[in-house]
């Protein structure tokens, strides 16, 4: 199940929700609180990480960020205050809710922005959605993805290198998603933090 999770990401639950047994076992609840758990790990990381100047980048980014500063007001966390871990925890709880980590990016699902739920209409002809996540307003990007965003960028450029015998569109593609991760990198290098 946990392998199938981190594989689908928002389908983990429709598509394993059988191997985890029944609810009368308690086993599916157990895993969904562990689940709920990481996620709140994951997004206290996320705003110890912006608390102390990281950068971001993406969609979500300013009501992510403007969440943050919300919470950090409130808190009164600033360098030298030493604020309640039980209560950051607490206001930071209603972000798991949306929250979906993703390989590349972040996903804070809104349905009313996500890309993926527009998409998901049939268009009537087959169109890639290689980068659809990155372009996505629910999309948040910080140093947590910057090695695997690096990864795919040298991977897309070694694919883009070997070309030579790909047809002419498939080696624009590839140019095109070369340039969309260099963007998106360049985005977290130079993202102005000033708050």
């Amino acid at each position: 199940m946990v392998a199938g999770a981190r594989q689908y990401k928002h389908a983990a639950i429709t598509m394993f929700e059988g191997y985890a047994g029944t609810s009368a076992s308690g086993f599916a609840d157990e895993v969904a609180a562990e689940e709920a758990v990481a996620k709140l790990d994951y997004v206290e990381d996320l705003y110890h990480d912006w608390n102390e100047g990281g950068r971001s980048a993406g969609g979500a980014t300013q009501r992510i960020e403007a969440e943050f500063d919300r919470i950090r007001s409130e808190l009164g966390d600033l360098p030298g205050a030493v604020a309640s871990p039980a209560r950051l925890r607490t206001l930071l709880q209603h972000l798991t809710k949306t929250l979906h980590p993703g390989v590349l990016n972040d996903c804070f699902y809104q349905a009313e922005t996500a890309v993926c739920r527009k998409r998901a209409k049939p268009l009537g002809r087959p169109v890639p959605m290689l980068d659809m996540c990155m372009r996505c307003p629910n999309s948040r990007r910080t140093a947590v993805h910057m090695p695997r965003l690096e990864r795919a960028r040298a991977m897309a450029q070694a694919e883009l290198g070997e070309a030579t015998g790909l047809p002419q569109l498939q080696q624009l593609a590839i140019a095109e998603h070369l340039a969309t991760l260099t963007r998106l990198i360049a985005e977290i290098d130079h993202e102005d933090t000033r708050r």
